[in-house]
């Protein structure tokens, strides 16, 4: 009696499990079929836009159609989407201009991809032609009909103005942008598709970069004719004209043709999966036979394995269902066990500014954001590659038999570009910030922990550079490390004793040569190694987590000076701070700045912010940030855009951010008084500038050559060494009240600010 329930019992805890898992399985892969039905049906509804997207095109007159979205009625589509898709689509269907209209086909399009999370079911080769579809291409054919509206408009007026020179460079800058793009995606990803199945598309794709190349010549013409016109008629806007119905056709065919490719791929992949679920079927049935057989036989080893197999969930991430960092060292332990040459490769993938997400949009969210990350991974991923998480917001992809590191970075920026795509997440449109750090062994090298170790090192250098980047390690790093980690006690030290610093360099006017200001920068008083620059040491800071001591120090000391120079002086004076973006993205930044700027004696108006002109490029990642701009802007504080006109901020965010100044770089300013080309460039962006009621400040000014010329071209600050270096306090305040303009000769005139 004992004999037989032991018997049953080995039976059943060796069925249970095998059929939890194959019932699991089974049924993810029909929720795949599932998945895959929903994608076919939008990609059916998105090609029936084609007709209707190609009469506006041909036309350009508004769609004479029935005002019925037939495809609303799916059950794929929540009922919020339903009305719109019904908005959309009566807007597109009614707009007058083309290239609204065109937009609004876009979102359309965008609704549809999103709904039926048409990025998730796509696999490694075609991922790119969804990007092509949703966006992309259609863009090419907005920006290009815009452009070409804006430069017949200017065209037909007599006069032209500055917005006019400026809209036609902004709108052929929108386009080239979109166009490039599209032409990197053809060259660079549809070699990856296969030869025979994909000879249709390829030959779609070139056809569309010889239009292309064809328009951006014309638009070439049109830009140049445009930049010193006067009149209307001065403007080349014909050879675009003739250019673009070329272009906007071959587009369109090109965007067809990436519909019916992905449509035959998803088609195929649900044939495959279908045939692989009754093929399981078949054989589970068979081994649920044979276990049966092997429990009656072999028990007690049976009930051993799955003991084991318990244990194995300690391997296990709870949260995204990939192995953890203990199992990552396993299998490196296995790769190294089993010698089966060849190289082996580590990626490391670290999302930025998470803390921020989950404070705006909730843990919840954040979370949802991981498993969203663990999901791309293991679909991009080969079947030979363990993808791992290994930390909050730490991700590892291990490819074994790798022929170079080439392959490994191409990988990364496929991963880059696959995490970075704007998605829904619990109502929110977020988009991920990464970086990635790359290490590989030498080839037929057996892998260890030290690969690991070499990973983060490259990614600690990777997050230095900002986002998105890809770093792959090299020895020196390891040098830097161990180095940074000996500044990083020393710094500590420093920071207890007071020897970080602020020192300031003066602002003046560009015309009388009266102090304004001063920018407080950094720096650390070694007195065994003397005065240290921010490049020395501020690596390190970030590294060790000191930053944010740092900052507030340099924030605190600087404030307290400026409100004594203002005691003692009567020249209006405001100190120019650099915030990191870490603190603008933290939601009490705006209230510690006012209690800082109260506890110095200070008011906002007497401070400047300064921001980076980057944190205008993505409205979703920097939308706490930019909530802290506009905040502390209406709080009173001075927001200075430094770096302008080497990022890419719009006149929209210049305006919404209420801009009080802007930093005109050094590379600007270098030689401009004998650089014809230069000089244009630099002009232009005074002019925008103070056509906005903008501040204008000139960093890097060096000669009195090129100060004359500025304050001839209407800048009215400028900083650099033609007037000061960076001084300590006590020298600013010294100086301050016998500041001497005739040192750098200045005529004695209205000082713009």
């Amino acid at each position: 009696m004992n004999i037989r329930r032991w018997l049953t019992g080995i039976i059943v805890f060796l069925l249970a499990p095998s059929l939890l898992f194959a019932t699991l399985w089974i049924k993810k892969s029909l929720d795949d079929v599932r998945a895959v039905d929903h994608g076919l049906a939008g990609l059916a509804m998105i090609r029936d836009l084609g007709p209707l997207i190609r009469h506006r095109i041909e036309t350009n007159k508004p769609l004479n159609v029935p005002q019925k979205l037939e495809f609303a009625d799916s059950d794929i589509f929540t009922a919020d989407e339903t009305q719109r898709l019904q908005t959309a689509y009566a807007a597109f269907l009614s707009q007058t201009s083309r290239s609204a209209s065109i937009r609004d086909a876009r979102l359309i399009v965008r609704i549809i991809t999103q709904s039926v999370k048409l990025s998730s079911i796509t696999n490694f080769e075609t991922v790119e032609l969804t990007d092509l579809v949703d966006n992309t291409l259609l863009t090419v054919i907005i920006e290009a009909s815009a452009m070409i509206r804006a430069g017949t408009h200017a065209a037909e007026k007599s006069a032209i103005n500055l917005w006019d020179k400026m809209s036609i460079p902004v709108q052929g800058g929108q386009f080239k942008f979109a166009a490039d793009e599209a032409s990197r995606i053809t060259s660079a990803h549809f070699h990856l598709l296969p030869k025979n199945k994909a000879r249709v598309l390829k030959e779609l794709a070139t056809a569309y970069r010889e239009a292309n190349n064809r328009f951006q010549e014309a638009g070439a013409k049109l830009l140049m004719s445009t930049q010193d016109a006067t009149r209307g008629s001065e403007i080349v806007v014909e050879p675009a004209q003739r250019a673009v119905q070329g272009l906007l056709n071959s587009t369109l065919t090109l965007w067809e043709g990436s519909i019916d490719y992905l449509v035959m791929d998803l088609e195929d992949h649900r044939n495959a999966t279908v045939i692989s679920v009754y093929v399981a079927c078949a054989i589970g049935a068979l081994v649920i036979l044979v276990a049966f057989g092997l429990a009656i036989l072999f028990g007690r080893s049976v009930a051993n394995r799955t003991l084991e197999e318990f244990h194995k969930l300690g391997y296990h991430d709870p949260l995204t269902g990939l192995p953890n960092r203990r199992a990552l060292k396993k299998t490196i332990d296995a790769i190294a066990q089993a010698a089966e040459g060849g190289a082996t490769g580590l990626i490391q993938i670290d999302l930025r500014h998470f803390k921020a997400l989950n404070h705006q949009h909730g843990d919840h969210v954040g979370d949802a954001a991981l498993r969203a990350t663990a999901e791309i991974l293991i679909r991009i991923s080969g079947d030979r590659d363990f993808v791992a998480r290994t930390g909050g917001t730490e991700f590892m992809l291990l490819r074994r038999n790798i022929g170079s590191a080439d392959q490994l970075c191409e990988l990364a920026q496929t991963l880059t570009k696959a995490i970075g795509r704007e998605r829904d997440i619990h109502g929110h449109k977020l988009r991920l910030d990464s970086c990635f750090g790359i290490s590989v062994t030498e080839p037929d090298m057996a892998p260890g922990e030290q690969l690991i170790i070499d990973a983060g090192l490259a990614t600690r250098s990777a997050k230095n550079k900002g986002s998105l980047a890809i770093c792959l390690f090299k020895p020196e790093m390891r040098d830097t490390f161990e180095k940074n980690a000996e500044i990083a006690k020393d710094l500590q030290i420093a920071l207890s004793e007071g020897s970080i610093v602020p020192w300031y360099q003066p602002q003046v006017s560009a015309i009388s040569g009266d102090l304004v200001g001063a920018e407080a920068l950094v720096r650390w008083v070694d007195l065994n190694k003397g005065v240290r620059f921010p490049g020395s040491f501020l690596p390190a800071a970030t590294e060790a987590g000191y930053m944010e001591a740092i900052d507030q120090s340099v924030r605190h000391q600087a404030m307290r000076m400026t409100a004594r120079l203002l005691q003692q002086s009567p020249i209006p004076f405001h100190i120019g701070l650099n915030v990191s973006a870490n603190l603008l993205a933290d939601p009490g930044c705006v209230d510690l700045l006012l209690e800082e700027v109260e506890t110095a004696g200070l008011t906002p108006s007497q401070v400047s912010i300064e921001i980076l002109e980057a944190v205008m490029i993505d409205e979703f990642a920097a939308a706490p940030t930019r909530a802290s701009v506009a905040s502390l802007s209406r709080h009173g504080f001075r927001i200075e855009l430094d770096d302008f006109g080497t990022g890419h901020s719009s006149i929209s965010s210049l305006r919404d951010l209420h801009v009080d100044r802007v930093k005109i770089d050094r590379s600007f300013i270098s030689g401009i008084d004998t650089d014809p080309s230069l000089q244009k460039f630099t002009r232009a962006l005074i002019q925008l500038a103070r056509s906005l009621d903008i501040c204008v400040l000139a960093e890097g000014v060096e000669t009195e050559s090129e100060r004359q010329w500025l304050a001839d071209n209407g800048c009215d600050v400028i900083q650099g060494f033609l007037i000061s270096k960076a001084i300590p306090e006590a020298d600013l305040l010294a100086k301050a009240n016998r500041w001497n303009p005739a040192v750098v000769q200045f005529p004695r005139q209205q000082n713009f600010n």
